[in-house]
């Protein structure tokens, strides 16, 4: 898996559409689904207060702080 628990992402619900394809939501993984067979994390998106189960085709990498 790319991601880990407690690391922040970007989240795209749709992000094989091009016009949709630029939102996205900040969120946190919360759980890594490694026996799902259809999603591979779970998380929190931040502001909306939901949790999603999510594929990791939908997660983008978050700059790091320097």
């Amino acid at each position: 898996m790319k991601f880990k628990v407690d690391e922040w992402v970007y989240y795209c619900a749709f992000p094989d559409l091009p016009a949709l394809s630029n939102e996205r939501s900040v969120s946190v993984v919360l759980n890594v689904l490694e026996n799902d067979p259809i999603y591979d994390y779970e998380i929190y998106i931040d502001g909306l207060g939901k949790i999603k189960k999510v594929k990791e085709q939908q997660l983008f990498s978050m700059p790091q702080p320097t």
